[in-house]
């Protein structure tokens, strides 16, 4: 751990929003509201204003927010004054460490050169080279780590890696911080309402999803559901599939096209994610990448053994043959396969489901991800000391 100061860590994190929805700004509350009082001081300022649904009083008496208030769209006027507006904001804090995250660390620059003597991290989300931002986005990221002193870390070794090989260093120079879910209390009458509400007898195996963007890749998610009813047959146990989140028009197109509609059910967002693990047997990830997979470690959590695709950080949270399936990106057939597995053998579901709880509940805790944050910024605060600015 980095050396203790006489006074408070002051943390200024830079964000567009801080909803109760979405990894990024979810972690981020976690955080900042889980650092320690009386070593930590944190502040975060957003572009967007705050909103009643952001619940932004849930964050605590240490966390303060500073919204910017924009509420437009995003255009080439508005790159050049938010983060301008960042960097006056930011530098009336007087931050001792500030957070930028990447994809948007662009906006943090400004503010970095305003507090030179700022301490500076940023959360790498995915790689910063093919991933879902521009290259000229990437471009700029790099070039803050490789001359701007930001120091980067990350939630798996796949981004870890992929950094480290961009920057041309050691991949044991940047640090690794795996994210941590909320400990889960199963509660069967959430159980047998979520199951209700979508007409399962209770003898049926329900294979859940979770997510909207492309990544996630959804379709994929319903044609594995057409091919997992297709192998079981009308003799085979009985399955149904949901996947949570609000859906592109193409999702419900698709499972009208290949006549599923009584089987894959949509589920809007619910105010607790949990339940719907509650409910479930079997998780379902058909992502094309996830920087760390946070849905997969909380259904592991929860006790679900896990079938899905092995891309980046998914591969540090499931243990292929342990907790679950792991398979190759896209692979409809593989996918469906161990799926069916799964439905139909109740001993491995079961065994599977108890090793995922256990790995999930020992590795990936909020209060060792909070340390990690916590020791990242004391490290920071203390380079920012040690320079003598």
């Amino acid at each position: 751990m980095g050396r203790r100061m006489g006074r408070r860590i002051r943390v200024v994190h830079v964000v567009w929003r801080l909803s109760t929805g979405g990894g990024i700004p979810q972690v981020s509350r976690q955080v900042l509201a889980g650092l320690d009082p009386d070593r930590f001081e944190c502040h975060a300022v957003t572009a967007r204003p705050a909103a009643p649904e952001d619940e932004l009083d849930l964050l605590g008496p240490n966390v303060t927010v500073h919204p910017l208030g924009y509420t437009g769209p995003p255009n080439k006027v508005e790159e050049v004054r938010i983060p301008l507006r960042y960097a006056a904001a930011v530098r009336s804090l007087r931050p001792d460490v500030i957070h930028a995250h990447s994809g948007t660390a662009r906006h943090a620059l400004p503010a970095a050169l305003a507090v030179p003597s700022a301490g500076r991290v940023m959360e790498v989300h995915e790689p910063l080279r093919g991933g879902l931002h521009s290259e000229w986005t990437n471009r700029i990221e790099l070039n803050m780590i490789s001359r701007a002193r930001f120091r980067p870390f990350a939630h798996s070794s796949d981004v870890r890696d992929a950094t480290a090989a961009l920057l041309g260093v050691p991949r044991a120079t940047i640090p690794l911080v795996p994210l941590g879910v909320e400990p889960h209390v199963p509660d069967p009458e959430a159980r047998a309402r979520v199951r209700a509400e979508l007409g399962l007898a209770p003898s049926t195996r329900l294979v859940v999803g979770v997510g909207r963007s492309a990544q996630k890749n959804i379709p994929l998610f319903v044609r594995v559901a057409a091919r997992v009813l297709e192998l079981l047959g009308d003799t085979g146990p009985a399955v149904a599939f949901a996947v949570v989140g609000h859906q592109d028009p193409e999702v419900p197109d698709l499972i009208e096209e290949l006549g599923i509609g009584k089987r894959v059910h949509l589920v809007p967002p619910l105010p607790r994610l949990q339940h719907a693990f509650d409910a479930g047997d079997i998780f379902l990830s058909t992502s094309d990448y996830e920087g760390f997979g946070i849905a997969v470690a909380e259904a592991m959590c929860a006790g679900l053994p896990v079938v899905g695709t092995g891309v980046g950080g998914v591969n540090d949270v499931v243990e292929n043959g342990v907790t679950g399936r792991l398979v190759r990106k896209g692979d409809r057939d593989a996918l469906a396969d161990a799926v069916r597995e799964l439905v139909a053998d109740d001993d491995l579901r079961t065994t599977m489901g108890a090793a995922a709880r256990e790995r999930a509940t020992a590795r990936f805790t909020r209060p060792t991800m909070i340390e990690g944050f916590a020791e990242m910024y004391e490290k920071a605060a203390a380079e920012r000391v040690g320079s003598g600015r």
